[in-house]
């Protein structure tokens, strides 16, 4: 394994980059919730699909107005949102549907917000959102059943 270059002095590399950032890698990418989530996910997925968490509104939708003003306020509503699990089709990784695994967090007004921009994304799209509550455990064969008609047979 390569050790990355350190950080270059302030002024010796590009000018205004800094030689450092005030920041760490966090210890958990998921609370144990969603890695049991995902485990089950993955368990529950025939072959030829995939699970990519966390994925950006922005890096899974593109804008298709021509209208700038239209354009830059659709960018802004998606910007900083993120889908918890989205599912592709092998092989090409066509994306399916997505899952949010909403908990309590979304009974606030704000989340709320979020969570109906984020519907209407994928409304908007023809992407189905399935959407379902982080305290409900549900294992490999429940997820079968929730969302098998959701997965089409792969190609």
């Amino acid at each position: 394994m390569t050790q990355s270059k350190q950080p270059q002095e302030e002024g010796s590399g590009s000018a205004g980059v800094p030689a450092g950032l005030p920041v760490h890698t966090k210890q958990y990418f998921f609370s144990r919730s969603e890695a049991a989530f995902l485990a089950s996910l993955e368990k529950a997925l025939p072959a030829g699909y995939r699970v990519f968490p966390n994925v950006r509104l922005n890096d899974l939708f593109l804008i298709s107005t021509k209208d700038l003003k239209q354009k830059q306020g659709t960018y802004a509503r998606l910007r900083n949102k993120h889908v918890d699990f989205l599912i592709v089709a092998l092989p090409d990784h066509r994306p399916v549907f997505a899952i949010e695994l909403d908990g309590a967090s979304h009974n606030n007004r704000k989340q709320q917000y979020r969570d109906a921009v984020k519907d209407v994304a994928f409304r908007s799209a023809g992407l189905p959102l399935v959407r379902l509550r982080a305290e409900t455990r549900l294992d490999a064969a429940s997820l079968r059943s929730v969302l098998g008609p959701l997965l089409p047979i792969p190609a």
